[in-house]
């Protein structure tokens, strides 16, 4: 059986309900269980919607004793030194934290260098890495000018859509050697999976569910049924994520 590790995961309920939202590490577990996850990283939209300092704190609460669940914490810009103060990566190394999640439309800020600064070269030297969502405030326009300002930030590109995608994604790909994809909605593109491995190589992506606002199975089953090596499959599922997260340095 396949190991699945997914990226892209929400534990907890904000303040628009979504159906099947788990609202407890339990609840989460139990899920996964039944979908077959082994592992998860989860975010909160108690960082989303409140207060990203308080969500983190929320978010690596819920899941202290888990090891099966990994928190992704999301920052603020470091000047205002509101979240992201000097002692941050060792707050992050305290916590068992090994990955950002940036939502600057909701907190409002620019992801550029003017705003982001040393920070984000910190955050690259260390290897942690960042996710980035067009659904979360980070449309593809400001992927590129990050990545071009920080082209050795290890990211990945979560969300993707299906329509055109891989004009957007590919031409990502091609210039910033460590994006990478989550293959959440790449599921909902015919062979879509198989184009972007045929062109990248498997280690460009990553699982990825979006779980509750889409189903752990669709991905899955797409990745299962995928014309692809039985390794390419279990790195895509679980591996590369794996040797992303062995890299960081905290």
């Amino acid at each position: 059986m396949r190991t699945y590790f997914d990226v892209n995961m929400q534990l907890g309920r904000g303040s628009v309900p979504v159906l099947g939202a788990a609202t407890s590490a339990h609840e989460a577990i139990r899920e996964m269980d039944h979908a077959g996850i082994a592992r998860a990283i989860v975010w909160h939209p108690a960082q989303q919607g409140v207060y990203p300092g308080a969500g983190n704190d929320l978010i690596s609460r819920m899941i202290a004793g888990v090891p099966r669940l990994e928190a992704a914490w999301a920052p603020l810009p470091p000047t205002p030194r509101e979240v992201v103060t000097p002692a941050f990566f060792d707050e992050m190394k305290a916590a068992g934290v090994r990955v950002l999640r940036v939502l600057p439309a909701d907190h409002r800020y620019l992801l550029r260098r003017s705003v982001m600064g040393r920070f984000f070269d910190d955050v690259a030297e260390r290897r942690i890495p960042v996710l980035l969502s067009p659904e979360w405030g980070v449309p593809f326009e400001a992927m590129d000018d990050i990545l071009a300002d920080y082209p050795s930030l290890t990211a990945v590109v979560c969300d993707v859509g299906i329509w055109g995608a891989d004009r957007k994604v590919w031409p990502l790909l091609e210039n910033y050697s460590h994006l990478c994809v989550e293959t959440s909605l790449v599921s909902l593109e015919a062979g879509g999976l198989e184009a972007g491995v045929r062109r990248f190589g498997a280690s460009r992506f990553l699982f990825g569910s979006k779980f509750p606002h889409r189903y752990f199975e669709a991905p899955m089953l797409d990745l299962e049924h995928a014309d692809l090596p039985p390794a390419d499959k279990d790195a895509i599922a679980a591996g590369n994520l794996e040797s992303l997260l062995e890299e960081v340095v905290l």
